[in-house]
């Protein structure tokens, strides 16, 4: 591959705008997307090595050609501030670093051997000086570009590397994955050292970091996500519906990632132990995410050949899932959302519609459709907060909160709807019948039963009543032959203490619930 400018190239044509002013229509299909502080553009790269840029403010874009002599694989795109645009191409037999300019002159500079990189990112070396870092994929070794375009690599890690991630606040440690070892490793710019391996425990991939260098999130190949305190060196798991592709952390500290399986787009708030996520359409494919100098987030979709901006406002849950509520009854909380703008600044007095799906429950209303409004106070300034809902029908309750105004939706989808419980029925025996103990001493175990309505499901509250039958065989606390006892939550009852006579043989406990046609006689032995 020549290490020569390569001449000026012609542009492509622009791109017919499309319809939808949040959208920007390309002539190639986007595999990751980067924000150009120097001459405020999104930058994008194809699979095949074409880099093009679009702006935002006139929807305008241009696609170049690959540049001349160097063919292979793209997957990744940085802008490097004061030395343009780069990516990295894994040819046959060689490998590069390529930068394009807005003219589309392209600069190239030769990797030795050949393997993909899927990220880019900045960091600092032992003199100050930034350099551009990539993990190379199959060669287990990092390649690093220095300004004056000379190349150097890594010793060789014993195992595979792939994602990389840089915290501004500490710019010479290196944090990198490894899925072979389904591990974090770190590498020191100052003595090109690795870690020993942080074990994740599942196949780590993309990286991000926060700004401080206090959060590492990770990416795996699996549907969950790990957020890595760098302080406390503790992983926190988390379960989205498909797996992430990109990661980006945005100045207040949310995470947002891109998943190409799932058809979306997802981030997670600081603080935060779920994830939420914004369908971008079907075979959409997200590949790449970028923070725009004005704060909007971009997202490249390498199924439609298009970058889409996300929409400034955001609305996400802020309590009342994870919740159950029995048929007939008020679930026991209501729904709370915050509408807030990207940089997290909440909005006060705007209109929030809760919406039930599939007539599952109600609100006080007694619709299942609610308007509410987000508050103007210290104590609940952008918090819309529902009434509470009554279930209707059993099985999944799922809510959503729509800001119209700010075109963001937030979705409650662990809200269940549980059977109504009857009344008490019969008593089912659990365990505790069948002990022999010597005369006078107490029996090992109590005597436990489960009260149930007609369908089965367990009753709480129900008086059970347990009796000697026989004189004198047996004693509950206070010498009495009766004790009642009420079943709790899961319907279950245990007896008091049971303490047997001075009479060897067998007797009987009659174990029943009030106006119920079934009881039970547990039989027990005194030697």
């Amino acid at each position: 591959m020549p290490s020569d400018v390569t001449p000026p190239v012609t542009p492509v044509p622009p791109a017919t705008p499309a319809g939808d002013t949040d959208k920007i229509a390309l002539h190639g299909a986007p595999v990751d997307l980067t924000w150009n502080v120097e001459d405020h553009r999104l930058w994008f790269v194809t699979a095949e090595g074409r880099i093009g840029y679009a702006d935002p403010r006139g929807h305008s874009n241009t696609l170049f050609p690959p540049a001349v002599g160097v063919t292979g694989r793209a997957d990744t795109l940085l802008s490097w501030p004061g030395h343009g645009v780069w990516s990295y191409v894994a040819g046959e037999s060689e490998s590069a670093f390529i930068r394009c300019d807005q003219d589309g002159n392209y600069q190239v500079r030769s990797v030795n051997g050949t393997s993909r990189c899927r990220a880019l990112a900045i960091a600092q070396d032992e003199r100050g000086s930034s350099v551009i870092v990539a993990p190379l994929v199959d060669r287990n070794l990092l390649a690093f570009l220095e300004p004056g375009g000379i190349v150097e690599t890594s010793q060789v890690y014993s195992a595979g590397l792939y994602g990389i991630a840089v915290a501004e606040q500490d710019p010479t440690r290196l944090w990198l994955s490894s899925p072979e070892r389904q591990a974090l490793v770190t590498f020191d710019m100052v003595t090109g050292r690795f870690s020993e391996p942080i074990s994740v425990g599942a196949e780590a991939q993309d990286l991000a970091i926060s700004a401080a260098g206090d959060v590492v999130w990770v990416a795996t190949a699996g549907n969950r996500l790990y957020r890595y305190g760098v302080h406390d060196r503790r992983f926190a798991q988390m379960d989205i519906p498909s797996p992430a592709h990109r990661l980006l952390v945005s100045g207040d500290g949310t995470l947002w990632f891109a998943s190409t399986a799932g058809d979306q787009i997802g981030y997670v708030l600081p603080g935060e132990s779920t994830a939420s996520v914004i369908s971008t359409g079907s075979r959409s494919r997200p590949s790449g995410l970028a923070l725009a100098g004005d704060g909007d987030l971009w997202v490249a979709l390498s199924g439609e050949n298009a970058l889409q901006r996300v929409s400034r406002h955001r609305l996400a849950v802020q309590s009342g899932d994870h919740q159950t509520a029995e048929v007939g009854q008020r679930f026991p909380e209501p729904l709370v959302v915050k509408a807030t703008l990207l940089d997290g600044t909440p909005v006060a007095r705007q209109r929030i519609e809760f919406s039930v799906e599939a007539g599952s429950a109600v609100f006080e209303n007694g619709k299942p459709v609610e308007i509410r409004y987000t508050g103007a106070g210290v104590e609940d300034l952008g918090v819309a907060t529902s009434s509470l809902l009554k279930a209707l029908k059993e099985g999944p309750c799922v809510v959503t909160a729509r800001w119209t105004e700010g075109d963001a939706v937030a979705s409650f989808s662990r809200l269940v709807v549980t059977p109504e419980r009857g009344v008490a029925d019969h008593v089912r025996y659990m365990s505790g019948a069948g002990q022999t103990v010597p005369a006078g001493k107490s029996f090992d175990e109590p005597m436990t039963v489960v009260v149930e309505d007609k369908n089965g499901n367990p009753v709480e509250g129900a008086e059970v009543t347990f009796k000697i039958r026989g004189e004198n065989v047996a004693t509950f606390p206070g010498g009495k032959d009766t004790a009642k006892v009420k079943s709790g939550p899961d319907g279950s009852v245990e007896s008091p203490v049971l303490t047997a006579g001075d009479k060897p043989g067998v007797f009987s406990v009659r174990v029943w619930v009030v106006k119920t046609p079934v009881s039970l006689l547990l039989d027990q032995t005194i030697e």
